[in-house]
């Protein structure tokens, strides 16, 4: 990017188009007035040269000399067939037959008149008076165009200075804003000028550049919150895996004091898989998930036939109203659906009722998981989707879940809620129909 002087660049181009502008009128205005005073000087010859052309000889045209050569215009008379020299300009060439002609000899314009009678009247008149007068009006035309280009000079650097005034107004904004007034904006009264076009998108950027900080720190925030949870979780099942082991290796019980700590470790141990598992399916969520056509009807069968196979006594009941495919993450919508299922399934103590509903409602795919279960207060209802939290602290899950659910469900450009229900619980997945 070119860093130079806007101002000086400004005022420079300005001054050299004013140059070239002015050279062009000196130019042409000085052509015209030397073509014009030659145009008289010839004018004046030729009517000199008629002049004498109507008096009709040489006696005749005499007294014309004296009133000729106040204009200017010296005349000499002689035959042509031996005609008198014709002054400073040299000698005339010898005409041969009535007329006139007009030569340039030097500075001399000169004009060869041959009577009837064969007599030959020259007449010359000198340009150095008409060189002079153009040497004259270019000396005033310079001159005026150079104070021309001086006043301007001066008028110019005013007038940009005031013109370029707004880019010092965002420099200063600019300057404040480094130093923690992320408040200040320019605000253009106009945004369909150039100024007005930079400053609205100086704004732009400012907003956009507070709401990346603003998010920034919000994530950075979460990222602290979800390490400080994270490590909270996996200390409990940490110390009891090592408090376990601990007991087996040092005191060596006999059984069934054996198989009941070998049983604590192993669940225990089940428990950080899980935890783990659950970490590591939330830090895949930062990556875009893959997007294809995705038929819900399909996940929800295959959920509901593990379910079916893990809780044999729940009475676990589809219904589905009309095609439900979406675009989307297969394996990331599957894990959704299993997720609301096993949280229902622990709900009911896999002996209760549940019902899984799909359909379209007004453009939308929506998946609802209802059972008959305790339920969640209304209180809870919004908490419960966040990291960590679980209402049932005999559950064993690791609190993960419903805060994945609910990011992969917003990650597809829809959302997981917790609905009113009259009794048991009631979630929602919505997603975009396509």
């Amino acid at each position: 990017m070119n860093t130079g002087s806007l101002r000086r660049r400004v005022a420079i181009a300005a001054l050299a188009l004013l140059a070239l502008v002015l050279g062009g009128v000196v130019t042409a205005v000085t052509l015209a007035y030397r073509e014009k005073l030659d145009g008289d000087l010839r004018s004046r010859l030729l009517a000199a040269g008629s002049a004498v052309e109507r008096a009709g000889s040489g006696t005749a045209a005499k007294p014309l000399i004296q009133g000729l050569a106040l204009e200017g215009i010296a005349t000499r008379i002689g035959v042509a067939a031996n005609p008198l020299p014709a002054g400073k300009g040299g000698p005339a060439p010898a005409p041969t037959k009535t007329g006139l002609t007009i030569q340039t000899h030097g500075s001399l314009l000169v004009l060869v008149q041959i009577l009837p009678d064969g007599t030959e009247v020259i007449f010359s008149a000198s340009r150095a008076s008409m060189d002079s007068a153009v040497t004259s009006l270019l000396v005033v035309e310079t001159l005026a165009a150079l104070a021309a280009l001086a006043i301007a000079a001066l008028l110019v650097g005013r007038v940009t200075r005031t013109a370029l005034r707004p880019l010092s107004q965002v420099i200063d904004v600019a300057t404040r804003i480094a130093a923690g007034d992320c408040a200040l904006r320019l605000r253009p009264s106009r945004s369909d000028t150039e100024l007005g076009s930079m400053a609205a998108a100086f704004d732009l950027m400012v907003d956009a550049l507070e709401s990346a900080i603003a998010e920034a720190r919000t994530s950075e925030e979460a990222t602290r919150r979800f390490l400080a949870d994270a490590s909270h979780e996996l200390r409990t099942p940490i110390a009891a895996l090592q408090a376990s082991a601990e007991t087996l290796l040092r005191e060596q019980p006999e059984r069934p004091n054996r198989d009941r700590l070998e049983a604590a470790l192993a669940r225990d141990a089940a428990r950080l898989g899980r935890l783990v598992d659950d970490l590591l399916g939330l830090a895949r969520l930062e990556a875009n998930p893959a997007r294809g056509p995705v038929e819900l009807g399909t996940l929800a069968r295959a959920a509901i036939d593990d379910a079916r196979t893990r809780a044999p006594n729940a009475r676990i009941t589809l219904t589905l109203d009309a095609d439900a495919t979406v675009l989307g993450d297969r394996d990331a919508l599957a894990r959704v659906i299993r997720n609301l299922l096993d949280n229902a399934l622990a709900a009911v103590d896999g002996r209760g009722r549940i019902e899984l509903c799909l359909g379209r409602v007004n453009g939308t795919i929506e998946a609802r998981v209802t059972d008959n279960g305790r339920g969640v207060p209304e209180s809870e209802r919004d908490r419960i989707f966040e990291r960590f939290v679980r209402l049932d602290s005999t559950n064993p899950g690791s609190g993960l879940g419903l805060a994945i659910a609910r990011r992969i469900a917003r990650q597809h450009n829809g959302d997981l809620t917790c609905d009113a229900c009259r009794s048991g619980a009631s979630f929602t997945l919505r997603l975009p129909a396509p």
